[in-house]
């Protein structure tokens, strides 16, 4: 997405800068947005590492707003673009995870990279897990995609300017065979970028999340699994929610609505593999209401491969007859 500024004069242009930062921070300062939250929840939540006893590997490419132009013919469009990558794996009574996020929106990109541990506690037939992560976070933005209508003057930033803070994350999650729910808090440590202008100074919100599921067999064929998502940066509420259908254990719809901007997502997916082990997953949003001059969809992708939870310790003894004596 690219936005067209006019810059009058060096006095005004100072004071520009700085709204354009704030209002910039105002609105692209929100985590990354996924469709499909509930087959990813690390994102999320760090207490969901090690989840469901397997080891994942994931990656998922959204791009928001199709076909959105910039305001320049000289632009190379304005969709917004995310891409992330996840692993998740069981140790015992421990899980660990890491993802890299690329969040991509016209002069904007945001990258995200955090290492994740959580402990399960035993409780009730499930488990309760507690979680950490913590990492990187380091924002961009490319003054050379802002237009002015006097380029050369010297309060104008130039090029790439980015910066990078610590950042942590917090969540508790419990999980058992037919239900999962988790509460988490993001960007606990309220990192702070410039990006150029130290009067514009804007920290990356706290944001909490909950989000939960449950799975309901509907006969031998057919699974139904209700979804819910919430988020909030204190200022704002966001509720997502829907369900999805799974034939077999190897085909699923789905179709969730997102109170921001009247969304409806539609969703699908196909477990490639007899075992399961290898998920293609797609979502397509649609916009009903809300901004009409957006584009009226984005689409999402994700490919996951799962394997079974890792052993440790000594190998069983499996005595038979002929070796017994």
């Amino acid at each position: 997405m690219t936005f067209t500024f006019t810059l009058k004069s060096s006095q005004y242009t100072r004071l520009l800068a700085i709204f354009l930062l704030v209002s910039f921070s105002a609105v692209a300062q929100k985590d990354a947005q996924f469709s499909l939250f509930s087959l990813n929840q690390l994102y999320l939540n760090p207490a969901a590492a090690g989840a469901d006893g397997l080891t994942k590997f994931q990656l998922t490419h959204r791009t928001q707003y199709a076909g959105y132009q910039g305001t320049n013919l000289d632009d190379t469009g304005g969709a917004l673009s995310t891409q992330l990558l996840s692993f998740s794996m069981p140790i015992k009574n421990f899980g660990i995870g890491f993802y890299a996020l690329n969040d991509k929106s016209g002069p904007r990109t945001d990258q995200d990279f955090k290492i994740s541990a959580a402990y399960h506690i035993p409780l009730s037939g499930g488990n309760f897990q507690v979680g950490a992560s913590a990492g990187l976070f380091r924002q961009a933005i490319d003054y050379g995609k802002l237009r002015a209508r006097d380029p050369d003057d010297p309060l104008i930033q130039t090029g790439i300017i980015s910066e990078i803070n610590p950042d942590f994350n917090v969540g508790v999650r419990y999980e058992n065979e037919t239900f999962y729910a988790g509460v988490s808090l993001n960007h606990f440590l309220k990192p702070k970028y410039e990006l150029g202008s130290a009067t514009g100074t804007n920290p990356l919100p706290r944001t909490l999340y909950f989000n939960a599921g449950v799975n309901i067999e509907l006969g031998y064929l057919l699974d139904i699994q209700p979804i819910v998502l919430v988020k909030s940066d204190i200022s704002t509420v966001s509720v997502e929610g829907g369900a999805t259908v799974t034939y077999n254990k190897r085909y699923w719809i789905g179709g969730t609505y997102r109170q921001q901007d009247t969304y409806f997502i539609i969703m699908g997916g196909i477990y490639l593999l007899s075992d399961q082990s290898l998920r293609l997953s797609g979502a397509y949003d649609l916009v009903l209401g809300g901004d009409k001059s957006k584009a009226p969809s984005s689409f999402e992708v994700m490919l996951s491969y799962a394997l079974p939870s890792p052993k440790f310790g000594k190998k069983t003894i499996i005595r038979t007859p002929r070796f017994r004596y």
